[in-house]
Parts: C-alpha cells; structure tokens; sequence
C-alpha cells in the first residue's frame, strides 16, 4: 500500500517534471485530509519580472472554481426557502429571455449546464448585460435533454444572487462563505486593486502556431470581473479550507455552511448534485 510519504514523494517528482517539461512560471499544489492541509508544493514564480517565488499565501485566480462557490451560494437561498431549484428563472429574472420553442430554462438547468445556453465570453464587462443579451440567442437543445458547459449560465445565477439578496456579488460570497471559513486572504472579485496582489498569468509569445520551450512567456490579458462564473482569487490553502469544508458535509470552522442533500432528479430525468445550508 501506498503511504502519504510515498505518494507525496511522487507528487513533487511530478511536479518537477511538470515545471520542466511545460515550461510553467509557476505553481502551487496542496494536499488535505478532513482535518488539515498534509502537505504543500510551490514552485516557481509567482512574477517572473520581480522573481517573487510562488509561496503558500500566493493569491491565484482560480477561475472557474469560483462556480463552485456560486453554486454553494444558491443552494444556501434553497435551503433558507428563499430558491426553488424547479423554478423558471423567469421567476426570479422576469427579464430574462432566450430564444427558444422549449419548456422554460430552470434554476437547476442553470446549476447542472443542462440549460441548452451558449458558453458566454469572458470579456464581456457586466454579468447584467450578458445575461440581458441571452434573447438574442437561441437554446441549442431542450433544458435538460444534454449537457453542455456555459460560462453565461453561472452569471445568470449570480444577479439571482445579487436581485434577491440585494447586494453585490462579492459582498455574497465573503459574507456567506469566505468569512464563516475564515478565508481570511481570499477575495470574491478580481480588481485592479487586488492585481499587485495575484500571481500573474503567463502564455508563450506566439499564438498562431504549436509552442516550443525557448518561446517567449508573456502576461496573458488581464480582466476585471466580480461575476457568478468565476472571480475569486484564492491561495492555495484557502482552497483548501473550502474543500475541507465540502469534505465535512458541509460543516467549517464556524459550523454549518452547507447542508448536504441527496441528489435529485429534475422532471427531466437529468440527476444534479444538490447541496443547502442549515
């Protein structure tokens, strides 16, 4: 049988390789049981211009990770009955219009990506808008009858969050999950502000052909966003804290954040994981 010194023994060769191999400016990668972090690689550089060293307390954005966290959120407001899963979105969002002959997009549709809505974009400045803009689209099949990924969906979702709750996105996610897991570095808003804070993202110089290793690294576009599809930035530990929290059933550092429930199956057919806080 495999030890835990065994396998992180492996994991670092691994992750040696990796930086060598793919040419990567910088990584950091943590391993966690139910009760505590049981080990934790950096690697690299968090900034290649300033040599800074990728560290634990090193901020990421963890991209779309961050749907998790909205998802949590969402499920805390069905716990509360405040959310029905099964409900049209149009309940919530009388606005809301997409292009379609089909049965009305649901909640869980959104949750599960099985809304049949278009990816999204990522440079679009307002989750407001984007969603807004949806009735110029159509669905590509009947809610529920497939899957298929959608950036847009999580937005919608998060002005849910922000029309029922009447506050900004950010202020939902720290007052709901980041503070009760004492997150206490993590932010749910990429900003200007927080950017000399993050590590940078790097890509090689050129992207009209396959890459080589003595290909020039350069800061990939930097974006600004505060939307349900993912912008939390998060150390590496802080990741952590949020899985051990999902791996307790639910339970942080100061007690129930989330109950758990069985999964259930939306009058389609389609099984989603369900989760609410007590």
């Amino acid at each position: 049988m495999t030890t835990l010194q065994d396998f992180t023994v492996q994991l670092d060769r691994l992750l040696d390789q990796t930086m060598a191999s793919e040419r990567v400016a910088g990584l950091a990668v943590a391993v966690t049981d139910r009760q505590d972090v049981v080990h934790i690689a950096c690697r690299g550089y968090a900034n290649l211009d300033s040599q800074t060293p990728v560290s634990n307390d090193t901020l990421f954005d963890i991209g779309s990770i961050g749907k998790s966290f909205t998802a949590v959120a969402v499920m805390q407001q069905v716990d509360a009955g405040r959310l029905d899963l099964q409900a049209p979105v149009t309940d919530y969002l009388p606005w809301f219009r997409v292009g379609a002959a089909f049965a009305p997009i649901t909640v869980h549709h959104l949750l599960s990506h099985t809304a049949g809505l278009v990816n999204g974009t990522d440079a679009s400045p307002s989750a407001r808008y984007e969603a807004w803009a949806l009735h110029r689209t159509h669905t590509l099949f009947a809610p529920g009858q497939r899957w298929q990924y959608s950036n847009v969906g999580y937005k919608v979702l998060g002005v849910i969050l922000e029309d029922m709750l009447g506050q900004p996105y950010r202020e939902i996610i720290q007052n709901g999950i980041l503070d009760p897991l004492a997150m206490v570095g993590a932010r749910a808003a990429i900003t200007h502000v927080l950017r000399a804070r993050l590590a940078v993202g790097y890509r090689y110089l050129y992207d009209d052909r396959p890459p080589h290793l003595d290909d020039l690294l350069v800061p990939v576009t930097w974006l600004e966003t505060e939307m349900g599809d993912g912008s939390i930035a998060a150390s590496v530990v802080d990741v952590t804290t949020f899985l051990r929290m999902l791996l307790n059933g639910g339970v942080g550092l100061a007690g129930l954040i989330l109950r758990i429930h069985k999964a259930i199956t939306s009058p389609s057919g389609q099984e989603g994981a369900v989760a609410g806080r007590g």
